[in-house]
């Protein structure tokens, strides 16, 4: 029993010793698919590949703050090269000339200015959608960017704002401080204008009785003056009346005393009148003659009336400088001196205060996303993966069609006996691939057709120009599955060799994962890979949405590269099977 373990046991290791196919399985396959796989993803799980792994055109409109802290920040990220252009038809040159260019930044004018205003802003980012996952790792570094520039921005304005609430708390503070002391000044102001107001109110009254005592002391003496001067005046004026009546009383009192003469003179007369007055009639002598009476002018004069013209005093007005009386002089006493204001220091901190705005919080960086073919940027990824897939899909079957058909043929006698019959090698074998290039032709149809029904893979807008690439790489799967067939010498050799070669090829050709994921030096061996101008082919059309113009130099290639494969193909065919 134990002897039949060992011997068992060590005859599977001879076994596998011997099988260079298996061994080859077991060690060589897992090796190249994880080296292809490690190189081609290692950007993902953040392998540096080198300095500036992208290159990353940006247009810069702004010129501002803004857009010196993102080239900053892109300048210092190890990952990126930054090529700035002066407009968008040059970024675009630039995503689609060169291979690790998966987007451009714009930096539209005014971003500084929006964003210093409190309002959001927007860096625009021209992405090619082919490049999903390189994009998503780049926009995940730029939106990081735009936080870190909002949160700086946003941290300097409070800072600023911090420092102005306390330069603000400060002035209030000293305007609180004078104007408490303004308003105990004033207070104090008020009381000392209240006690002046009631002195002033005992001065005037005092002032003003002293001042017209003495005004009417003054007014007395003039008026006393002014009465005797008018009496003065009266009398003179009495004296020129009677003066100019005294002649008429004289002459008045003359006729007045010849009158009582007279009349004595008559009484002795009547005497001696009534002693003659019987017998002697004209015995009595005449009367005596009465004495002239005063003339009537003198009579006129007499009994004129005397005019008492008396002058009434004048008297001068208070305060008349010819006058003597002096005019009213009231000295009020002055006012209290007015409190100090500190109106320098409240002057100032009041008109900083004046002009100060409204600190405003800047608003906040993002990007918003657009493609550079105008193309919709949200892309299916089945777009990416069905293509892919089934390229790889469509190398597996012309193994299994055309390499493992071939050794099979051949060991079974069928090509000799074909031989025999007449039929040319090279016949048989074009004959083989124009089977098989219609088969992989239909199978990429079915698979465009069911990707399209069920996943909602975008045919773009040209779905009969996907049969050029299609038709280009079955061309290329069948002359490549000859040359396996011709490498692989037997049947068993066949699906190790071929399958790693085929999942290789479709691996590094950009058909499992985009491109530009890959070192420099493998997307420079990409290049001689028909999967490589196959996938770029079904991306232009269907993702990239281009024009249908765009396919024709991408199959052109595979075509090339097939026809280079055919001719390998049947040199090889040639010497194996002849």
């Amino acid at each position: 029993m134990l002897r039949t373990i060992r011997l068992t046991f060590l005859n599977e290791f001879r076994l596998l010793a011997q099988d260079r196919v298996g061994l080859f399985m077991l060690l060589l396959a897992p090796i190249v698919i994880i080296a292809v796989a490690g190189f081609s993803l290692g950007n993902i799980y953040g392998a540096r590949m080198g300095a500036h792994t992208y290159t990353v055109p940006l247009i810069d409109d702004d010129h501002g703050a803004v857009a010196r802290a993102i080239l900053d920040a892109l300048v210092h990220e190890p990952a990126v090269t930054v090529a700035q252009v002066a407009n968008l038809d040059l970024a675009r040159a630039i995503i689609r000339g060169r291979d690790r260019a998966p987007l451009a930044i714009v930096i539209p004018a005014g971003t500084t200015a929006t964003l210093a205003a409190g309002r959001a802003a927007e860096v625009v980012l021209y992405v090619d959608p082919i490049k999903r996952l390189e994009i998503s790792a780049i926009e995940f570094r730029i939106g990081d960017l735009c936080r870190r520039i909002t949160a700086a921005a946003q941290d300097q304005a409070r800072t600023r704002l911090a420092h102005g609430g306390a330069d603000l708390r400060a002035r209030l503070t000293r305007i609180s401080a004078n104007l408490d002391a303004l308003q105990t000044g004033v207070a104090d102001y008020q009381r000392q204008l209240t006690g002046a107001r009631a002195r002033a109110e005992k001065d005037l009254q005092a002032q003003i009785r002293r001042q017209m005592g003495a005004t009417i002391d003054a007014l007395r003496v003039q008026t006393q003056a002014a009465v005797e001067k008018s009496i003065e005046q009266a009398r003179a004026s009495i004296a020129t009346e009677v003066s100019a009546r005294r002649g008429a009383i004289a002459a008045v009192t003359d006729y007045l005393v010849a009158l009582q003469a007279s009349e004595r003179d008559f009484d002795r007369w009547f005497a001696a009148l009534k002693a003659a007055a019987g017998s002697h009639a004209g015995a009595i002598p005449p009367p005596p003659s009465f004495p002239a009476p005063p003339a009537q002018t003198a009579l006129a004069e007499l009994v004129k009336p005397i005019d008492f013209a008396i002058a009434p005093p004048h008297l001068p007005p208070v305060g008349d400088a010819a006058s003597a009386t002096p005019a009213w002089s009231i000295e009020l006493p002055p006012p209290p001196s007015p409190p100090a204001l500190p109106s320098p220091q409240l002057r100032a901190d009041l008109e900083a205060l004046a002009p100060a705005a409204m600190p405003v919080i800047p608003g906040t960086l993002g990007w918003a996303e657009r493609t550079v073919t105008g193309a919709s940027a949200n892309v299916n990824s089945f777009d990416q993966y069905v293509p892919g897939f089934g390229i790889t899909f469509l190398l597996i079957g012309m193994l299994m069609g055309i390499s493992l058909g071939l050794i099979d043929e051949r060991d079974w006698g069928t090509l000799a006996r074909l031989r025999v019959s007449g039929a040319s090698l090279a016949g048989t074998l074009l004959g083989k691939l124009l089977a098989r290039f219609l088969v992989g032709m239909l199978q990429m149809i079915v698979l465009l057709a069911i990707g399209y029904w069920l996943f909602g893979v975008s045919l773009g807008g040209y779905p009969a120009m996907l049969l050029l690439p299609a038709a280009a790489i079955s061309f290329a799967a069948a002359a490549f599955g000859l040359i396996i067939a011709c490498v692989a010498r037997t049947h068993d050799s066949v699906m190790p060799i071929g399958a790693v070669v085929a999942m290789a090829m479709s691996a590094i050709g950009g058909c499992w994962w985009p491109l530009d994921f890959e070192p420099s030096w493998m997307r420079a061996f990409a290049q001689f890979l028909p999967t490589t101008w196959t996938m770029l082919a079904f991306n232009n059309l269907m993702i990239r949405d281009l024009p249908a113009f765009s396919a024709l130099w991408p199959s052109l290639a595979t075509i090339t590269l097939g026809v280079v494969f055919l001719v390998v193909g049947l040199f090889g065919a040639s010497r194996l099977y002849d």
